[in-house]
């Protein structure tokens, strides 16, 4: 397929949507351009303290998160 009948064919299906929340996807899926998401430098310690905790197995499982967070979690 060429890039005219690619974009020829594109266009046609998106003139036959009705899909609301479909059509403001792909709006922001081609109005997002080349951006690319970004991990800000304050995060990058904690996100790769978070991969060693988890390749080293010290994590919590959800079940016991909520045993001893649940009173907080339900106020």
């Amino acid at each position: 397929m060429t890039l005219i009948e690619l974009k020829r064919s594109i266009h046609q299906k998106v003139e036959g949507l009705n899909d609301r929340e479909l059509l403001e996807l792909i709006d922001a899926i081609v109005n997002r351009g080349d951006e690319v998401f970004i991990v800000p430098e304050h995060m990058k310690a904690g996100l790769k303290q978070g991969a060693e905790d988890i390749q080293q197995g010290d994590i919590v499982s959800m079940d016991d998160f909520e045993k001893k967070y649940g009173q907080w979690l339900n106020e």
